[in-house]
């Protein structure tokens, strides 16, 4: 079980799945970095599991999940169909957030091609290809923002 430490005054939380910790200048370090003085809370799963246990205890807004992203902290269960299975998972939730799928160089074109048929279907916001740079992410975001939440930050 992950322990959630709620950021205050957060208006909009946002899930990020990366399977491995990284530098200061990483993507993820720096989305959080930089949106947290604008009352964005970026909470960070290292596995499918954690993003659910995150999830269940914390109103996600949006999820940047990353296709290779495993099951469980071990790597173990096939990480290509953990993104999908995640992303049915946030469909799931009452809330519904808007979901960016994060999709690696390691995947195969047909491996690609179906996860994104399955990724549409299931309601994916955006596909983003790594590598990732931040304002490639704040992009999205504005995106996001303007098309599900109208501009405005989402209600509690």
């Amino acid at each position: 079980m992950v322990s959630v430490h709620p950021q205050s005054q957060a208006r909009l939380n946002v899930l990020l799945t990366e399977d491995r910790p990284h530098a200061p200048e990483h993507w993820t370090v720096q989305l959080s970095r930089l949106l947290q003085p604008q009352g964005v809370a970026a909470y960070m799963a290292r596995s499918g599991r954690e993003a659910i246990d995150l999830a269940e205890q914390v109103t996600i807004h949006a999820a940047v999940i990353d296709l290779s992203t495993p099951l469980d902290g071990n790597g173990f269960a096939p990480a290509s169909s953990t993104g999908i299975w995640l992303l049915e998972l946030m469909r799931r939730l009452p809330y519904r957030p808007p979901v960016v799928v994060v999709r690696g160089p390691a995947i195969s074109q047909n491996d690609f091609d179906r996860m994104m048929r399955e990724a549409l279907r299931l309601g994916a916001f955006s596909v983003m290809n790594k590598p990732i740079d931040v304002e490639q992410v704040l992009a999205v975001f504005r995106r996001l923002l303007d098309r599900r939440y109208r501009g405005m930050w989402p209600s509690s």
